[in-house]
C-alpha cells in the first residue's frame, strides 16, 4: 500500500492498534475516524482526525497514522486546508427503516 504524505483531508481512517505508547487509545480500538484539513499554523505533518458529529476531536502525525490506523479510503480532496470549502459534516446516520438493520443500542 502507498502511503500518502500528507494524507488527504477527507480519507477515512480506522484506529487498529494501540500500545504502551498509545495508552489512551486502547478503548478507541475500531474507531473510524476522517482525516481533516490542515492547519498552516500546524504544518502537514499535524493530521486532524474528525469524529462522527464532524468535531476535529485529537492529532497524530504520519508515523503514527500509518503504524496504527488502517486506511479504508484515500480521498481524492487536492486542498489541503480546505479554503472555500465547507465543514466536514457529521455522518448521517442510516435509515434503520430503510435498510431492514436492527439498531444496536449501547449502554
Amino acid at each position: 500500500m502507498q502511503k500518502a504524505i500528507p494524507i488527504p483531508p477527507l480519507s477515512v481512517v480506522r484506529l487498529a492498534s494501540a500500545d504502551k505508547r498509545t495508552p489512551g487509545w486502547h478503548e478507541d480500538v475500531g474507531r473510524i475516524f476522517r482525516v481533516g484539513y490542515y492547519g498552516r499554523n500546524d504544518g502537514l505533518d499535524c493530521i486532524w482526525l474528525v469524529n462522527d458529529e464532524g468535531i476535529y476531536e485529537q492529532t497524530t502525525d504520519h508515523a503514527f497514522l500509518y503504524r496504527y490506523f488502517d486506511v479504508i479510503h484515500f480521498a481524492k480532496e487536492s486542498d489541503l486546508y480546505g479554503l472555500r470549502r465547507p465543514r466536514i459534516p457529521p455522518i448521517r446516520q442510516a435509515d434503520l427503516k430503510r435498510s431492514g438493520r436492527k439498531s444496536r443500542r449501547r449502554n
